[in-house]
């Protein structure tokens, strides 16, 4: 990659901050894929906090985007530009994802005595000391991030139920 094309890209991504800081969102993931034609810069926003991002959110970040990259000299060849969220699946693991997922529901896999257990709560945060905290009704584990195996957003089904008969 030519060193054009390397500040046309960092001036997509200062670019792409900025707008998604006016429109209080965080750019978890920036990555552009020179593939010649078939180019994509793909980039994934998070909100912190329990509302997180939706689709309106990924649109207008996008249309907002486009604007400001037309005008960037070095990004003339065609590429597909992909604004998403990084998707509930996505492990939790960084300060910055904790950060981000706290008042969300989580599953935390961790090792306790020689065994993983599981707990499920609203993420609470990080202790000083650099513990997790879980939130489950009216009670608050701590668990040390070193025994953290795996740490995951847990959605729970919403809307009616739908029986069948």
């Amino acid at each position: 990659m030519n060193e054009t094309k390397r500040r046309a890209i960092a001036g997509a991504e200062a670019a792409a901050r900025e707008i998604a800081t006016g429109l209080g969102l965080e750019i978890v993931e920036f990555v552009f894929h020179d593939q010649g034609r078939r180019s994509q810069l793909r980039i994934d926003i998070d909100r912190p906090g329990p509302a997180g991002v939706g689709l309106r959110d990924c649109e207008t970040l996008s249309r907002a985007l486009d604007l400001r990259l037309e005008a960037i000299e070095g990004l003339e060849q065609a590429y597909e530009l992909q604004v998403s969220s990084p998707g509930i699946d996505r492990p939790i693991r960084s300060d910055d994802d904790i950060r981000r997922n706290t008042g969300r529901a989580v599953r935390v896999e961790y090792n306790e005595g020689g065994r993983v257990v599981e707990a499920h709560g609203v993420l609470a945060g990080l202790d000083e000391d650099g513990a997790v905290r879980v939130a489950s009704l009216g009670d608050e584990r701590r668990v040390p991030r070193a025994d953290i195996v795996l740490m995951k957003q847990e959605v729970k089904p919403t809307g009616p139920r739908h029986r069948e008969g």
